[in-house]
């Protein structure tokens, strides 16, 4: 992994060896919205005939996911990502793809996961799917305004040189603001503004004050790391809520700044 998050195709290549079965990348990266190369890596996993999967829950229904496009065998979706019920999700599974039952039992899902299905969940995912699919090329655009412009003013009221950017500056989901603030840990900044539901990581990790390793190794110290901000928009996410959530992040940084200031 580079210092923009980028997962080298190269690396993966130099890392299979005679007994991988099984390469999985995700499509965009959870905390700092990173696109990765995976058409390319792809190209690579059947040119060594390596089955090759990709975790596409952060990127379907913000950007195009196309599995034909993605040289893909495996891609997996999580439904409430995409507006659809909690505890939801999909696996594509390309024709001609084998794999071993998740649930062994009776013959649900062509044999491959025992159990009734849930209905009611399948058809929310399915809707949901659907909205995501016609509202995409008009949403992804205005999600990127509304991030740059957030992005903007925090630039403007903390100071660029106290503001440091987590992952690509353009190739990255259109919903992702990931920033570290020089002087604080994000993860007690963030408990201090209760108006702001955001995180410093995966979420999967929340309420950590460990840094988090994915910026470690894109290079960012500890201290940088301990700073960051992972700031996401939603389909609903309007101008005056950006507006909001800068001015409250810049206000309370500058407050923060002062206390530390006048203890030292």
């Amino acid at each position: 992994m580079d210092g923009y998050g980028f997962v080298s195709p190269e690396d993966v290549e130099s890392a299979i060896r005679k007994d991988t079965i099984l390469i999985t990348i995700m499509h965009a990266n959870n905390e700092v919205g990173t696109i990765e190369p995976i058409e390319e890596i792809g190209e690579i996993a059947r040119r060594r005939r390596v089955l090759f999967h990709t975790d596409a829950a952060q990127s379907c229904g913000k950007i195009e996911v196309d599995v034909n496009k993605l040289n893909v065998d495996l891609l997996t979706v999580a439904g409430h990502k995409i507006y659809a019920p909690k505890g939801v999700g999909t696996l594509y599974i390309r024709e001609g793809t084998s794999i071993d039952s998740f649930v062994h039992g009776v013959g649900q899902e062509m044999g491959r996961r025992a159990g009734t299905e849930n209905v009611p969940y399948l058809v929310g995912l399915g809707t949901a799917c659907e909205i995501a699919r016609e509202a995409l090329p008009a949403s992804g655009e205005r999600l990127r305004v509304l991030r740059d412009k957030l992005h903007a003013s925090v630039l403007e009221g903390v100071g660029r040189e106290r503001v440091r950017l987590n992952g690509h500056p353009e190739n990255r989901l259109p919903n992702t603001l990931n920033i570290s603030l020089g002087g604080i840990v994000g993860e007690q900044f963030l408990s201090e503004i209760p108006e702001i539901a955001a995180s410093t990581g995966s979420a999967c990790h929340s309420g950590s004050f460990e840094p988090s390793e994915v910026l470690l190794q894109m290079g960012l110290s500890k201290e940088e790391a301990l700073g960051a901000l992972r700031l996401s928009l939603g389909r609903w996410t309007n101008n005056e809520e950006i507006e909001t959530a800068s001015k409250l992040i810049v206000e309370h940084y500058v407050k923060a700044t002062q206390v530390r200031q006048a203890a030292s």
